[in-house]
């Protein structure tokens, strides 16, 4: 198809119509000026021109075509008092599709990624984590990216992946990419480590490693908001296989241990059980680390905990652990007055830690 103006014809109707515009520049005879005037314009006006083929079409196909024109014309257009119909070289008249609201819109729609495009990507980025294929990062990163730009809402796309990732290579492919796309901390954690938690049941192999290898990423979040919101659930798999913080916690350092502890200890207005081995994993990575202020706290929580388990083995286990994170010089008083409520084995456990301690 030819183009004429702005808009677009069947190659044999502009082809007429050229022929009609060519034939008037050489018969302007039988028009009066209002006729002359608009034909004018949409010679002026034409931005391409079909030159006349000698075997194209004879006189009279041409004629024909013209006089239909001047037929089509109306009868009462005048130019007398009037703006112009089309306006010449002065205030040309604009056509473009991009000044059209409707055309505008409609554009605007093409230009959207459509949800084919976007389950394609999305097929694409499960495909290549379910198959192992995580080490080519930067492919999977530039995939994420798109998607994280062309839908704007990163939990939806979180939302698509998840539920298809069949193992746990996948999953911390995920979470990996998720990091490296600086994904916020808390949508990792919330949308994919609180619902890999609940499947692991009592495999929690691939889920510790995972978050062992990226919680370096985002250690005040993790310590402050997300494991010890775990920690406060006493139904939480990782509280009832306590012995694998260690190994999330493998990569940092003793000042985020006790940021995990303090933040834990202010949810414990009393010590049940499950507190109680919680604490205990919690201080004994504590050595020597705490300031006064929170070795007030947990001392304080001792000496309100030791008549209801003063018999308590893990209790007493506990208070081990805490005479050997605190300043001892500064609460034997305390330690001993403590030692001195316990009964049984607990009370001969903790009087020689107090001996052993310096």
């Amino acid at each position: 198809m030819e183009t004429w103006g702005s808009w677009t014809f069947h190659k044999e109707n502009e082809r007429l119509l050229s022929e009609v515009l060519n034939k008037f520049e050489t018969d302007q005879s039988n028009l009066d000026s209002s006729r002359k005037a608009v034909l004018s314009s949409l010679a002026a006006n034409s931005k391409t021109r079909v030159e006349i083929s000698s075997s194209s079409t004879d006189d009279s196909d041409v004629d024909n075509d013209f006089n239909a024109v001047l037929t089509c014309m109306p009868k009462n257009c005048t130019v007398e008092n009037e703006e112009p119909i089309f306006k010449t070289d002065e205030t040309i008249v604009h056509t473009d599709f991009d000044t059209f609201d409707g055309e505008s819109s409609f554009l605007s729609q093409r230009q959207q990624p459509s949800k084919q495009n976007h389950e394609n990507i999305t097929k694409v980025i499960i495909e290549l984590l379910n198959n192992g294929n995580c080490c080519n990062l930067q492919e999977l990163c530039s995939l994420l990216t798109t998607e994280q730009k062309n839908r704007k809402d990163v939990s939806e796309i979180i939302r698509n992946i998840w539920p298809e990732l069949v193992t746990d290579k996948a999953r911390h492919g995920l979470c990996e990419l998720l990091v490296k796309t600086n994904v916020r901390p808390h949508i990792i954690c919330e949308q994919i480590y609180t619902p890999w938690l609940k499947i692991c049941e009592s495999n929690l192999t691939g889920f510790i490693e995972s978050l062992s290898k990226l919680i370096i990423h985002f250690p005040e979040y993790a310590c402050k908001c997300f494991i010890v919101k775990l920690l406060n659930d006493k139904d939480s798999i990782l509280v009832k296989h306590i012995d694998w913080l260690v190994e999330i916690m493998k990569s940092l350092d003793q000042q985020n241990w006790c940021n995990l502890l303090n933040e834990y200890m202010k949810s414990c207005d009393s010590l049940g059980q499950h507190e109680i081995m919680v604490l205990l994993h919690l201080v004994k990575n504590c050595q020597k680390s705490l300031d006064e202020n929170e070795a007030k706290k947990l001392v304080l929580l001792c000496r309100n905990a030791v008549h209801e388990h003063s018999a308590n083995r893990e209790f007493a286990l506990f208070l081990t652990a805490v005479i050997g994170a605190v300043d001892i010089t500064k609460f034997r008083p305390e330690m001993t007055t403590i030692c001195a409520q316990l009964k049984g084995a607990s009370k001969f456990l903790i009087m020689k830690a107090l001996k052993d301690a310096k």
